[in-house]
């Protein structure tokens, strides 16, 4: 019968210490999930900011190729103004002489 004890609480010793290494690996797999976890959660983050840098920057280029495009386009159209202008001012001067020289 103390045999048959013995046998008892040596289980029960080997059952606790399968117990304890079990809580052990779980702990150092959790352990190493939350640290899987933050990095993944910091690479997404600094990606996240990067590409938000890089909207930001284009969405800048952008609006500043537009506004160079309408100030070019502006010019263009004040030039062709200038250039009706002068045309008309040219003729005009050509009717006035004509007229005076007649």
């Amino acid at each position: 019968m103390n045999t048959i004890l013995q046998g008892i609480i040596e289980s029960e010793e080997e059952a606790s210490k399968l117990e304890n290494e079990a809580k052990q690996k779980a702990l150092l797999i959790l352990t190493e999930a939350r640290k899987n976890a933050s990095e993944i959660l910091e690479k997404a983050l600094l990606e996240g900011e990067k590409l938000s840098d890089e909207l930001i920057q284009k969405a800048r280029d952008e609006a500043v190729e537009e506004a160079n495009l309408q100030a070019d386009s502006k010019s263009h159209s004040q030039e062709q103004i200038r250039l009706r202008y002068k045309e008309r001012i040219n003729k005009a001067a050509e009717y006035i002489i004509e007229r005076i020289v007649s």
